[in-house]
Order: structure tokens, then C-alpha cells, then sequence
């Protein structure tokens, strides 16, 4: 699971590829973080690690693939309820 940080760098890479067709430079994502450039480098690290960018090229963000736009969901999956008598009326008659 990704902490906030990775997450809020991940989600503005995907928006300014998707609007602009350019990945962000490194003092826009400064600008738009507030944070400094070792956080962000060390966060676009793990985002590699966790395989939800490709980057080749560690002196430039411009080389940044996205290979996965939305983290996972690792949440357990409900099962669902039997129907009741109620809808079971609509589905069987």
C-alpha cells in the first residue's frame, strides 16, 4: 500500500500525462508538493520499486513510464448477501 506522499506523486504524474502528454519536471513537482527533491526522488524510487513507474534514466523525469495509474486494492472482498423474499420475488417471477 502506498503512503500519501508516493500516492499524491503518482496521481500528478497520470494527471500531467493525461493533460499536458508530458511527465512533470522535477522543480513542478516541487512547486506542487511543497516538498524537496530528495523526498520526491525517494518516493518516485519506491513507485519504481512497487512497479507503478518504469525509470530508466535517474538524471532526468522525463524517461518516467506509467506502467500502473491506480494502486491496488487489497482490500478483502465482501460476500454478498443472500436475497430476500422481496427480491427474490422480482428475479424469479
Amino acid at each position: 500500500m502506498l503512503n500519501d506522499f508516493e500516492r499524491k506523486i503518482l496521481r500528478i504524474i497520470v494527471n500531467y500525462a493525461g493533460q499536458r502528454r508530458r511527465v512533470p519536471r522535477m522543480d513542478e513537482l516541487e512547486n506542487k508538493t511543497g516538498r524537496s527533491r530528495v523526498l520526491i526522488h525517494e518516493s518516485l524510487l519506491e513507485l519504481e520499486r512497487r512497479q507503478y513507474i518504469v525509470w530508466e534514466n535517474k538524471s532526468t523525469l522525463e524517461g518516467i513510464q506509467i506502467v500502473q495509474a491506480w494502486e491496488q486494492e487489497t482490500q478483502p472482498i465482501r460476500k454478498s448477501q443472500p436475497a430476500g423474499d422481496a427480491v427474490k420475488y422480482f428475479l424469479e417471477y
